[in-house]
């Protein structure tokens, strides 16, 4: 990442209007997130509730990219809840349009895949709409491989969308 004055680091309650206000940035600027404009209802009060459950859980984080004035993007890692499943973790992440190409993406994954070392979580794993070469070109980058298509899963602009399903695995001892 070219920007020493950006931070990555982990969301905290306090930051959830400014997390709410990116999600609600991303949801107008990309349809490869999930929801479309619009879709998203809950409020920041709802986010820093979610942000401090998370903080509470081992296998759980949200990251953002901090510019001290705004979030220029975030990821979030949502583990398993059960025995069976804790080991793993669902990734979401998105970047604004504006501060796109400038590594954040990669930063993000680079600290996501740092945290999921030191607290043993052996799997990250994530879906990304099949056309979506940018942000695939990216995780491969990072370490994430293909495991597998899931088509026709998303209706987009009227259009039925495969995604494909990538995982990435860390050394780490069964919990």
């Amino acid at each position: 990442m070219n920007d020493s004055d950006v931070r990555i680091r982990p969301a905290v309650p306090s930051d959830a209007e400014r997390l709410l206000e990116l999600k609600l940035v991303l949801d107008r600027e990309t349809s490869f997130m999930m929801l479309e404009p619009g879709e998203r209802t809950e409020t920041a009060a709802e986010v820093a509730a979610h942000l401090a459950e998370v903080d509470g859980r081992g296998n759980s984080i949200v990251l953002v990219a901090d510019d001290g004035t705004s979030l220029l993007g975030y990821v979030e890692a949502d583990g398993g809840r059960f025995r069976r499943n804790r080991h793993s973790a669902q990734v979401v992440i998105g970047v604004r349009q504006a501060s796109s190409g400038r590594g954040i993406g990669q930063a993000l994954l680079r600290e996501l895949s740092a945290w999921a070392e030191r607290r043993g979580v052996h799997r990250l794993e994530l879906t990304v709409m099949a056309h979506n070469a940018r942000a695939v070109a990216l995780y491969e980058a990072a370490g994430y491989e293909l495991e597998g298509t899931r088509s026709h899963s998303l209706v987009v602009d009227g259009r039925y969308v495969d995604e494909l399903a990538l995982a990435k695995l860390h050394d780490a001892a069964v919990v």
